[in-house]
């Protein structure tokens, strides 16, 4: 499955679009295998859209199934770093 967040949100910024690509991540991860998230056209991602958007779902699913199951393309360095960061820092303070 293949998530382009242009089309479904107006860009990364606040904790709002996070909690709305979190439902439709969450959802795909359940139903699916890998998930794609294209940022083609989003330039940057707040701390807070990630958080939400993708550090919520280490309620549910391992990080190493997200690193596994969870591909980003068309993306920034800074976004690329941001969900690293986010995911790492969450990880080792949940262990």
């Amino acid at each position: 499955m293949v998530i382009r967040i242009a089309d479904i949100l107006p860009g990364a910024n606040t904790a709002d679009q996070g909690s709305r690509l979190f439902e439709i991540l969450h959802h795909a991860l359940r139903d699916s295998g890998t998930v794609t998230i294209s940022f083609d056209g989003i330039q940057t991602a707040t701390s807070s859209f990630v958080n939400v958007a993708f550090v919520a779902l280490l309620d549910d699913f391992s990080y190493e199934d997200l690193r596994s199951r969870i591909r980003v393309t068309n993306s920034t360095r800074q976004i690329n770093d941001m969900i690293k960061t986010r995911l790492e820092r969450s990880r080792s303070i949940a262990a």
